[in-house]
């Protein structure tokens, strides 16, 4: 059976007054070792980002700031959509899901992989996602 995505809830440590710090440990808070970390912003709320699923990579995208739309599909059509708008939630992406990803302005989205950048884990085409076993 594949692996469901979830919202993983990063503890804040602070108050109002000093600020806040999340901590996002491999195999701990995490559910894998992180082998490579990006973010994505500036991207004019016009665009679509995502469109692709992994063979092997899992991932965990974060919220720095602002607010992000993440739609996943699994390879039966089933598909959920999640709002990430807190830093200190996360949500995990597991293989074979499509992602099509909406940031709003002035938004960072942080992603945790558990793979380095590989070209030949991606699946671009979404018929071929559909077909892929």
């Amino acid at each position: 059976m594949s692996e469901k995505p979830y919202r993983i809830h990063f503890t804040g440590i602070g108050d109002e007054e000093v600020g806040y710090i999340s901590v996002a440990q491999s195999n701990s808070h995490v559910p894998f070792e992180i082998k490579r970390v990006y973010w994505v912003y500036h991207t004019p709320e016009h665009i679509e980002r995502g469109n692709h699923a992994h063979k092997v990579c899992k991932q965990v995208l974060v919220a720095l700031n602002g607010a992000i739309e993440v739609e996943l599909e699994n390879r039966q059509g089933g598909k959920e959509l999640f709002r990430l708008d807190k830093p200190s939630i996360g949500l995990f992406v597991p293989v074979l899901h499509w992602r099509k990803i909406n940031l709003a302005k002035d938004a960072v989205l942080l992603c945790l992989a558990s793979e380095e950048f590989d070209e030949s884990d991606y699946i671009r085409n979404h018929d071929v996602f559909i077909s892929t076993k």
